[in-house]
């Protein structure tokens, strides 16, 4: 049997997609779930960070919750970071930046998504994420992630006067995410990325593509 062949225009980026959110909110799944679907350059802050450290990008799923990791949370670093990623981000198109602060401060054009998810919630994704393997009880997850939250939002308040997680107005799409976790279970979890994907791809989809299709989509996700 012959299958149909499908001529279409390729696809020429100009410009990127930005995801923020507080930490464990989903940044990073979303973002290689866009990666791969759309073939955007996955670009990390925090591996960015960890290169510049001359530290292993392959680190255990808590890491950034340590100790080890709090000799990162400081000016120096997270301006190198910052300086890096608009380097990135000025030298090509069709990036997706899984970092905190691009939104506020890309120069080039960018679809910003900013995912709010509650310290509960963000807690139970972490358990699940984690697979068993921290080195931390489920009850110290609150304060650690707290402390992460903390400061991140004090570092990039004193660096750019970005108040991360308050400030808005820069996103063009805000997901609150916090109800769709409710248990740190395997199932739980898929659910939620499911749903929470299930909007941020058309809304991608349609800003890189500008078909039609896809608003389509996006505009049935959001009424439903």
């Amino acid at each position: 049997m012959k299958l149909a062949t499908v001529s279409t225009q390729p696809l020429q980026y100009t410009g990127n997609v930005c995801i923020s959110g507080l930490t464990a909110s989903g940044k990073t799944t979303h973002s290689h779930l866009l990666a791969g679907e759309f073939g955007l350059t996955y670009v990390s802050g925090s591996q960015i960070q960890l290169n510049f450290m001359a530290i292993s990008l392959i680190q255990t799923k808590d890491f950034w919750i340590t100790q080890e990791a709090k000799q990162l949370w400081n000016h120096d670093e997270f301006s190198r970071i910052d300086a890096e990623l608009l380097r990135i981000e000025s030298a090509t198109h069709g990036c997706i930046f899984d970092t905190s602060t691009m939104p506020w401060r890309h120069r080039q054009p960018a679809l910003c998504i900013w995912l709010g998810s509650t310290l509960k919630s963000r807690v139970l994704k972490s358990i699940v994420s984690h697979r068993g393997r921290s080195r931390f009880a489920p009850d110290e997850y609150p304060a650690l992630i707290a402390e992460k939250d903390a400061a991140t939002q004090r570092l990039y308040k004193e660096l750019y006067d970005i108040r991360i997680g308050s400030d808005l107005p820069c996103f063009d799409l805000i997901l609150d995410i916090s109800s769709l976790i409710e248990e740190a279970t395997l199932e739980a979890s898929l659910r939620s990325i499911h749903a929470t994907h299930d909007i941020i791809r058309p809304a991608a989809a349609w800003y890189l593509t500008g078909r039609q299709q896809f608003r389509r989509q996006f505009e049935e996700m959001v009424a439903a």
